[in-house]
């Protein structure tokens, strides 16, 4: 059995990554694809698509191209429209909660947002081995490159006001007082990322969860993360803490070969899953190149798109370039 046929049921598990997109983010998801295809075939390791609006050429180029599975799912509560405001991309928001019945014959899946991608397949191998424990894997966003740890609004006699992402987004979807403070000073868990078993008892908590906060008039795009949080700090479930490398938004250094996006402090290391969120500069299409500082002193200028670094990535894989690769050039800055 070869390395890539092994994959798909490494452990004796099936394994699946899901992402989603609409026709505006189609470039995105399919340089999310690509990168899982440099490393890993269509047929050792499946990938799903939800579509969110995308264009029926857009879906015939991912089925075609890039063996990928599309999956159409419908809204999972019943909106009055005025909250829907025909934004059909947050469907992905909704159904990344159901994804362990609409994948019923994986039992590993793993979530990637489409403005993310895969640089090293360690951080790939790493998601599924911890979700295979039953915990919850994903990344937190209290790290060291967390440039504030908890925001507070400061007033007279030395009082303040927490304003937490959790705290807020809780207090706004009425959670109860006692409950939004027990999760108000936890870390953030960034669900842009994240893989568990299909039979965990994550699914159903993040389900009942995310139908409280969304009744209550929660903000739709942030249900999720505030439903996850709910489930593991609320409802006690387990989680496995990945490293930052597995879900990374910054701040951006390259190896002196630029060959490399690596983590920004010592000891550098490469960077898994490169993660564009509130870089819009940088999902836009095409995208600006910025300064990205080399390890040793200097810069260059680049993106931190993925068809910047495909070229790499391939000759790591030991694996020609994908049809239609676009090469960027890297200048020092």
């Amino acid at each position: 059995m070869t390395k890539e046929s092994s994959d798909i049921v490494a452990g004796g598990l099936t394994r699946t990554i899901v992402t989603g997109g609409d026709a505006g983010y189609f470039h995105l998801v399919e340089e999310l694809v690509r990168s899982i295809r440099l490393f890993r075939s269509a047929e050792a390791l499946p990938v799903a698509v939800i579509d969110r609006g995308l264009t029926p050429a857009q879906r015939m180029k991912l089925v075609d191209a890039y063996g990928v599975r599309m999956l159409d799912v419908e809204w999972e509560y019943d909106f009055p429209a005025h909250r829907i405001r025909g934004r059909q991309h947050l469907k992905a928001q909704i159904s990344r909660a159901f994804l362990d019945r609409h994948l019923p014959e994986f039992d590993l899946i793993l979530w990637i947002d489409a403005d993310a991608w895969v640089q090293d397949f360690a951080g790939v191998d790493l998601l599924f081995s911890a979700a295979s424990t039953g915990k919850l894997a994903i990344v937190c966003q209290a790290s060291r490159y967390s440039q504030q740890v908890v925001r507070v609004r400061w007033a007279a006699f030395g009082f303040a006001e927490v304003r937490s992402i959790l705290y807020k987004n809780a207090r706004k979807a009425r959670v109860p007082e006692r409950d939004a403070r027990r999760i108000g000073l936890r870390p953030t868990l960034n669900s842009g990322v994240f893989a568990l078993r299909r039979d965990a008892p994550h699914w159903e908590a993040f389900r009942r969860r995310q139908a409280q906060v969304i009744r209550a008039g929660a903000d739709i795009f942030s249900s999720d993360q505030l439903a996850l949080a709910m489930a593991v700090y609320l409802d006690d479930l387990p989680i496995d803490l990945l490293p930052d490398s597995c879900n990374y938004m910054g701040p951006w250094k390259a190896s002196d070969d630029g060959e490399w996006l690596v983590e920004h402090y010592s000891p550098h290391q490469p960077i898994s899953i490169v993660h564009m969120a509130a870089r819009p500069d940088q999902r836009a299409n095409p995208p600006t190149p910025i300064d990205i500082p080399l390890v040793s002193g200097g810069s260059v200028s680049n993106t931190i798109r993925q068809f910047s670094w495909e070229r790499a990535c391939s000759e790591r894989a030991g694996k020609d370039a994908l049809p239609g690769i676009v090469e960027v050039s890297r200048t020092p800055a």
